[in-house]
Parts: C-alpha cells; sequence; structure tokens
C-alpha cells in the first residue's frame, strides 16, 4: 500500500511538472506571437525536456477529459447550415479513403525497406493515423510495441510542428494569436450553458465508451455538442481559458512521449518515421492542389482534412484558421474509424500472426492512451 501511494504521489509530481512546463512554453510562444502557441510551445518545451532525460509523465485520465473538451469545441461549429454539405463531403471522404490507401502503401515500404522493420512492424507504424488502436493491433499481430507509437507520435509531432510554419511562411495566413482581453480571457457564459456543455461531455463519453465507438472519447462528445449547437441549445463559443487548458494538456501529453528516444535502434525508426511523414505531407498537398478546385473545396480546409496530424490537432489548427472546422472533424473522423477498424482486419485477411523475437534491450514505450489519430 505504501509503495503504490508513493509511486502514485511521483507520478502525480511528474505530471504537474510536465504541465507547468508545457504552460511556461505555451506562455512564451505566446508572447513571441507564434503559431499555435498553447499547443506548439507547451510540446516543443516538453518534448526537449522528455529527450534531455527531465521525469516528465502525462495524466493519461486528464487527457481523455481534455479530449472530450475538445470534442465540445469541434462540436461547436456545426451549424444547421452544415447539414447541407453532406453531400459534397461525401466525395470528399471518397477522396480521403484514397490518400489513406496510397499513403500506407508507399509509407509500408519505406519502413520495410529503410526502416528495416518486420511486417507487422511496418504495417501498423504506416498508418496515416490511429496511435492507440494501431499499437494494440500491431502487438497482437506480432508488431513491436515500443516502434509503432514512436513512429505515430513522430508523425502527430511533424504534422503539429509543420503545417503552421508552412501556412503562415508559404500561404502567408496569419497564424499569431490575436490580442485577448481580460475580460475575455476569464468571461463566465450563463450556467445554462454549462450545463449543455457537461451533459454532452459526460454523456458522449461514456455512452460512445459503453457502445464500443471507436475514438468514442472525442466523437461523442463532439457529435452531442453539434446537435446542441444546431437545434440551438446552446450558441455561445467555449470559454478561451477552457480551450487554452486543453491546448497544454495535449501540447504536453505529446511532448511526453519522446522519454524513450535513446538507442540507436530507435533513432534509426524515428529517422524512417520522420521520411515516412514528409511523403504523407507531400501527397495532402500534392492531392489538395489537384482536387480542391474539381471539388469546389476551400484549399487550406481540405489541406487539414488531409494531412495525418490527428483529429484533435488538425482541429486546433482549424479553429485557428477560421477553416471549416466542421468539414475538417467530420473528415478526420472518418479518417481515423476507417484505419481503426479496417487496418487489423486487413492484415488478419492477408497475414497471418507474426511472432515477434527480442530485438533491442529495454523497456517497452507506455502504452498510448489512444486518441490522437
Amino acid at each position: 500500500m505504501l509503495s503504490t501511494y508513493l509511486n502514485d504521489h511521483a507520478h502525480g509530481v511528474r505530471v504537474l511538472l510536465s504541465l507547468i512546463a508545457g504552460g511556461l512554453g505555451g506562455a512564451v510562444f505566446f508572447w513571441l506571437s507564434l503559431p499555435l502557441p498553447w499547443m506548439l510551445g507547451s510540446m516543443l518545451l516538453v518534448s526537449a525536456g522528455a529527450v534531455g532525460g527531465m521525469p516528465f509523465r502525462r495524466s493519461v485520465r486528464l487527457r481523455k477529459a481534455m479530449i472530450a473538451v475538445m470534442g465540445l469545441l469541434l462540436g461547436s461549429y456545426f451549424t444547421a447550415d452544415t447539414l447541407s454539405q453532406f453531400g459534397l463531403w461525401s466525395l470528399a471522404a471518397l477522396l480521403v479513403s484514397a490518400y489513406v490507401v496510397l499513403m500506407t502503401g508507399i509509407s509500408l515500404g519505406v519502413f520495410r525497406r529503410f526502416g528495416r522493420m518486420d511486417l507487422p512492424t511496418a504495417y501498423f507504424s504506416s498508418m496515416p493515423g490511429g496511435l492507440g488502436p494501431m499499437t494494440i493491433a500491431g502487438e497482437e499481430a506480432g508488431g513491436d510495441n515500443q516502434l509503432i507509437p514512436i513512429a505515430h507520435v513522430i508523425r502527430i509531432f511533424c504534422v503539429v510542428s509543420s503545417v503552421p510554419i508552412y501556412l503562415a511562411l508559404v500561404r502567408g495566413v496569419d497564424l499569431a494569436p490575436g490580442p485577448v482581453a481580460l475580460s475575455e480571457l476569464v468571461a463566465m457564459p450563463h450556467w445554462h450553458d454549462w450545463l449543455v456543455w457537461a451533459a454532452c461531455a459526460v454523456a458522449g463519453f461514456f455512452g460512445a465508451r459503453a457502445i464500443r465507438v471507436p475514438f468514442g472519447e472525442i466523437l461523442g462528445p463532439m457529435l452531442l455538442c453539434a446537435i446542441a449547437y444546431i437545434f440551438e441549445l446552446v450558441s455561445v463559443a467555449l470559454p478561451p481559458f477552457v480551450t487554452v487548458a486543453a491546448q497544454v494538456v495535449i501540447g504536453t501529453s505529446i511532448g511526453t512521449q519522446f522519454a524513450n528516444l535513446r538507442t540507436r535502434y530507435v533513432l534509426r525508426s524515428v529517422a524512417t518515421s520522420l521520411g515516412s511523414t514528409i511523403v504523407m505531407l507531400a501527397g495532402a498537398l500534392g492531392v489538395t492542389e489537384l482536387m480542391a478546385p474539381l471539388l469546389n473545396i476551400d484549399p487550406l480546409s481540405l489541406l487539414l482534412a488531409l494531412v495525418p496530424g490527428g483529429l484533435v490537432e488538425m482541429g486546433l489548427i482549424a479553429v485557428a484558421l477560421n477553416a471549416d472546422t466542421a468539414f475538417i472533424g467530420v473528415m478526420h473522423s472518418w479518417r481515423i474509424i476507417l484505419i481503426a477498424v479496417s487496418a487489423p482486419l486487413l492484415f488478419r485477411l492477408f497475414w497471418r500472426r507474426v511472432p515477434r523475437p527480442d530485438r533491442h534491450p529495454g523497456k517497452s514505450a507506455e502504452s498510448p492512451d489512444a486518441r490522437s489519430g
């Protein structure tokens, strides 16, 4: 009992230290007027500290709570007019599906040829989404449960870091945070709005989990909140301090996962993951330039719908861009559900389980909590 208490206490201290560092990084980025300051600043500072050996840890429960908040944020951008766009969005969903298939095939070759990974590890590392489910399915198929999450974390990290820089430097998009008055930052909506948000978060989170909806921790709150906004049960935006807190927690949780990047074998996988991510980003840019005019979709919205950076992270960028957040949220939801459902089934269909030999010493990576895409 005493050892358990001490371990829990030490873990809590490390989580608190991580959040303090993440908040400091976000504040510095905000002060410098850099893009997406609270998420990128916290992510970069904590990841640098984690690689350097700082005892940073994340709280899975806190991250899941903030993911539910992000579901509310994404759902708040749905309106009654959104429903009329579903016909056009079905064509975009087919495009996203084709992109997933193409990028998975290319990335699989990259991981096999340059990363020297066995088939199950390379296959589940190459998916453009589904960090948690791919780690679990990959381990069951005989893959390496350390290298698979590292590949996905590198993908998310690179996309979240590079997309804002590309948009700001190449597209000339202003992603710097605008001035926020203190009264706006701490503004408190009516209790009725809080009640609706809380009901959507709790019912969506636990309801989706009860019926085992893939990525239900974010999709459940997002769906219920979208319904609430479509039927105008609530009409005001979430308070800025809530979204800032969510960004710091999410950015910090990404950064803490770099604590295991210390062996030469893992570093080779990191380099391969970087190459795979560059291919995915280039593919998203190419498809956007080709298909956005044909589908009559805003190019920036289509680009954010395609890049494999995760529903939560791309949703935050969409909010900062004032892009079509509802469209981007739906497309990423479709992508991660498609991957989570089809990838394990296709592997079992075409390849049997491959026994995984011990390839390198050391502990496996922390089992990810699954909902970053």
